[in-house]
């Protein structure tokens, strides 16, 4: 019995989104252990002025507690977007968010040593 193609192509587009929205999860535990590295990374500050040292309490706060509320609100608008034709978009923005929080951090120090 082979399947119509419509019906194979959405199971397939059902499951790159929940792969996608289920990969956010580590996604942002990953971000987080980076900003953790990054603050930890200014420790060789104490005798020289580091130039740059993030992006403020107000972005580490956004990075620490945003990171994994996009991954579990990507979830869980999964569950109702997942079957619908644009419902990749959800775990497409997830992940570009949480890319822009490593850019962020990234680019936001000066690295020492």
């Amino acid at each position: 019995m082979s399947r119509p193609a419509a019906g194979y192509a959405a199971t397939v587009g059902r499951t790159v989104n929940w792969v996608l929205a289920l990969a956010t999860v580590p996604g942002a535990i990953a971000v987080v252990v980076f900003l953790y590295m990054q603050i930890l990374g200014t420790a060789g500050c104490n005798k020289q002025p580091c130039p740059r040292e993030g992006p403020g309490e107000l972005g580490f706060t956004l990075i620490q507690y945003g990171a994994p509320a996009v991954a579990v609100v990507a979830v869980v608008l999964s569950f109702f977007t997942a079957k619908r034709r644009g419902g990749i978009v959800v775990p497409v923005v997830a992940w570009l968010l949480l890319i822009a929080a490593v850019a962020v951090l990234a680019f936001s120090f000066t690295p020492t040593g």
